[in-house]
């Protein structure tokens, strides 16, 4: 019996329900996975690998880890040679989430890098020419059929484009309209960055990117994603659509964490 599992990112998103996601980076440990996991409060885990140096040999035990819980893994790096998506992939990710994504020709190759060139590929199912190992984690160590690995792999993981600058999101129509590409995630961090609006992840300017993502994904009929940082920011995107919200991770938790814990002792 195959123990390739649906990926339920994917499964739920297109049955327009709400995953809540939860970022790990400083504290990326096997403990913390399973401790966050076993809560039973986020679907999703977001491995940071693009501000945290995160190998991927500490990727794959924190995939394996949470393979003992219903949730999926991201792994957010920049994309932007053929082996890093190989061997990201290869640690068991349910998808990646790539950053500083611009271009459509950018979110093409990043497809081509991450799909197999399936023989019989099912309707609709993107090929490309990601390099052949049918022995890693993701093949379960050789004992998973060729044609189920490759299909599984090709249908079951989800690659995400974030945008995260102007000349993103003046592309955002043709990037996620890019065969394969399963969704977008807006990183509103780096665009009011961008803009002036350092630190202003609520503002109005923002905001109306992120209407502009959330026009463009329903167009296509693809996801999109973006941070929910507090109650009343996190209302705001999901009114706007957002089916991945992260409303922060191991350092927010941390920080709320003791917050809370001195209100013991301070006046």
């Amino acid at each position: 019996m195959s123990s390739l599992k649906p990926n339920q990112l994917l499964a739920h998103t297109r049955e327009h329900r709400i995953e809540h996601c939860y970022v790990i980076g400083n504290h990326a440990t096997p403990r913390l996975v399973d401790f966050v996991s076993n809560s039973g409060l986020f679907e999703t885990l977001w491995f940071d690998l693009e501000h945290f140096d995160i190998p991927t040999d500490q990727l794959a035990v924190l995939n394996l880890v949470a393979r003992a819980h219903p949730v999926t893994t991201l792994a957010r790096f920049h994309a932007d040679n053929y082996q890093a998506v190989q061997r990201v992939l290869e640690t068991g990710v349910g998808g990646i989430m790539c950053s500083m994504v611009e271009t459509a020709a950018e979110a093409g190759q990043i497809v081509q890098w991450s799909k197999f060139n399936n023989p019989s590929p099912a309707a609709g199912e993107t090929v490309g020419l990601r390099g052949w190992n049918g022995g890693g984690i993701d093949a379960r160590y050789g004992t998973v059929p060729a044609t189920d690995y490759v299909a599984h792999q090709n249908r079951q993981i989800a690659i995400l484009c974030q945008i995260e600058t102007e000349t993103g999101l003046k592309n955002v129509d043709a990037i996620v309209s890019t065969p394969g590409v399963d969704g977008i995630f807006f990183g509103p961090g780096d665009y009011a960055h961008r803009i002036g609006r350092l630190g202003q992840i609520g503002h109005a300017d923002v905001l109306a990117a992120m209407r502009t993502v959330a026009i463009a994904c329903d167009r296509h009929g693809k996801f999109w994603g973006t941070l929910g940082i507090g109650r009343e920011h996190y209302l705001k995107v999901k009114a706007l659509g957002a089916r991945l919200i992260c409303p922060g991770g191991d350092v927010r938790t941390m920080n709320l964490g003791l917050s809370e814990l001195a209100r013991t002792f301070q006046e």
